[in-house]
């Protein structure tokens, strides 16, 4: 009873005085390493990215002289870990990202897609990586050169996943998610084990001549104020694309855009800092122009300028470089010549105020061009990309809001103007070839007879038709296009010659049996209006015919007129530009 008694007490003070104990897996990993780590977890909820990390405001990426990125995660999940690397966040299903999935298809096999869900570029088909009982370490490096590589510290030493991108992304945000129904508890910012000194270390440890080098730009910078008397900040960008929504009046334009200005209180000698001519870090501090669209739609209203890079020099020059800005602006078509609109879309682009001081003027820097405004521009839409010029917003304003706070163009404001033009050939070679063969099969009608016309004007009639249901698909339905006006014309045309053709065949094979008047006889008879329709002089064996049959003259009669009529009408169609 005293060997039992002492045993019970053993286990009670176990169970209310429980030991930690580092519980260690197959990767060699034990639960005390998580403890220096960020933790983001994500319930059963539908595949999405939902939270971002800005990459800069990481503690731990351990980045190298040949590595742009280089971050270690743990993850703890049954199937389906997905991260996501990306320029912006909330990036579009066909924006170009890095997604990196652990334990896919049940765990079954790992992948790199540069879409979100799709576009696989990379696949490992190991098995049973991931468990919902201990954690799984995951690093991702990606190297200057464009290689980003996927490895499992103490699975094997050489990468999972490894995919070579000629136009590497510089990544700025990551993110996590799951697949269906499956959870996920993710690790992110996690040191290294060769990073893992206490804060006395790290204080005793001598700075950096970059170090050093940050914490006087920081201290010069004056907690991120503006530089005393700068007036005007000078840009140069490059399209990537161009894309105009004519029915939303939106035009979407993505590009890589470089400003500069000068500060002389970041100047320093290199010497000084180990030769450094130049100088980029993800901590750096200092003031920045708050770029507004003016003219901006949805998400583009107000600041655009939120992922960038700041190169600060040792003469003071400091370079923003936006290398995926895109911007949202409204442009209103007024052009009513579908589809031969030529549309000027413009993006006014101004400083945001600061420190109630005047306003900093954008100039177009036109000497030096490390970046070409025209070259390689994409345009996913119906419409051209024609030219392209930058000229200065005319406004007095001194103030960026208005009484109502609206904000409005100030003197010293830019707008990128793009002349566009729809890619009309296309169009044209749809609907107006149709429309021309239409016209020559009602003037082919007139010449044949019996039930060959009734055919042939029965197919000019579907075809405007069809041609008509289309262009309600294609055409903007704020007015009626000339090409659709044409189309209703002709489809009027083949309505009365279709009426013609009953006329006739009734005034031939059933005509009525009452004498035809005096005055209509006249009219059969009479030889300038014969010459005029081009039908031959009456002599007297036309003449008994007419007597005898003036019904059957008289459909002659109303064919001949028809033609001519109907060719005059045709000619006006085409004269007046409406195909």
């Amino acid at each position: 009873m005293i060997k039992l008694g002492f045993c019970c007490l053993i286990i009670g003070m176990l169970t209310v005085f429980p030991l930690r104990v580092a519980s260690v897996g197959r990767y060699n990993i034990s639960f005390a390493q998580l403890d220096q780590c960020q933790t983001y977890f994500i319930t059963a909820t539908s595949y999405a990215y939902n939270d971002f990390f800005k990459v800069n405001k990481l503690n731990n990426n351990n980045v190298t002289d040949n590595t742009r990125l280089h971050l270690k995660f743990y993850v703890i999940a049954n199937m389906d870990a997905h991260i996501l690397l990306t320029v912006i966040d909330r990036p579009r299903p066909n924006d170009a990202v890095y997604e990196v999935v652990i334990g896919a298809g049940g765990n079954t096999f790992s992948a790199i897609r540069t879409m979100i869900g799709s576009h696989r570029v990379s696949t490992n088909q190991d098995h049973h990586l991931l468990s919902h009982y201990e954690p799984t370490p995951i690093e991702i490096v990606q190297t200057k050169d464009g290689d980003l590589s996927v490895y499992i510290p103490g699975f094997k030493e050489e990468p999972l996943l490894r995919y070579h991108d000629d136009a590497a992304l510089q990544i700025n945000y990551i993110s996590f998610s799951s697949f269906g129904t499956n959870s996920a508890r993710w690790f992110y910012d996690c040191p290294f084990d060769n990073s893992g000194t206490n804060s006395i270390d790290q204080e005793e440890r001598a700075k950096t001549k970059a170090e050093e080098l940050l914490d006087l730009l920081i201290i010069n910078g004056q907690n991120s104020t503006l530089p005393a008397n700068l007036s005007s900040i000078k840009f140069h960008f490059q399209m990537r694309s161009l894309a105009f929504d004519q029915p939303s009046a939106l035009l979407t334009t993505r590009m890589q855009l470089l400003m500069h200005w000068r500060d002389e209180r970041l100047i320093w000698k290199p010497e000084e800092f180990g030769n450094l001519t130049s100088f980029e870090h993800p901590d750096l501090q200092i003031w920045a122009p708050q770029l507004a669209v003016l003219n901006g739609a949805l998400d583009s209203l107000g600041g655009v300028l939120k992922g960038y890079e700041l190169r600060i020099y040792a003469n003071g020059n400091i370079t923003l470089l936006a290398t995926n800005l895109e911007i949202t602006s409204w442009c209103v078509d007024t052009a009513r010549n579908w589809p031969n609109e030529r549309v000027m879309c413009d993006i006014e682009l101004g400083v945001m105020e600061v420190e109630d001081r005047s306003t900093i003027s954008l100039v177009y820097d036109q000497q030096q061009r490390p970046l070409s405004p025209n070259e390689h521009v994409n345009t996913p839409s119906a419409w051209t990309f024609v030219e392209i010029a930058v000229v200065h917003v005319a406004n007095d304003s001194s103030r960026r809001y208005t009484p109502k706070y609206m904000l409005q163009s100030m003197n010293g404001d830019v707008a990128i103007q793009f002349t566009m033009q729809r890619n009309s050939s296309f169009y044209k070679l749809v609907f107006a070839v149709p429309l021309i063969g239409c016209q020559i099969f009602i003037v082919l009608a007139f010449l044949i007879r019996s039930n060959r016309r009734g055919a042939l004007l029965l197919i000019v009639f579907l075809i405007t038709a069809w041609g008509l249901m289309l262009l309600t698909r294609h055409a903007s339905t704020h007015y009626v296009p000339p090409l659709m006006a044409a189309y209703q014309d002709i489809m009027l045309i083949t309505v009365y010659c279709y009426l013609l053709h009953i006329a006739i065949i009734w005034l031939v094979f059933y005509p009525p049996r009452a004498k035809a008047p005096s005055w209509l006889l006249s009219i059969l008879n009479s030889n300038p209006l014969r010459f005029i329709l081009g039908l031959r002089f009456m002599d007297s064996t036309d003449y008994c015919d007419v007597l005898e049959k003036p019904w059957r003259h008289l459909a002659k009669l109303l064919n001949n007129l028809s033609f001519i009529v109907v060719s005059i009408l045709l000619i006006v169609i085409n004269v007046i530009g409406k195909i």
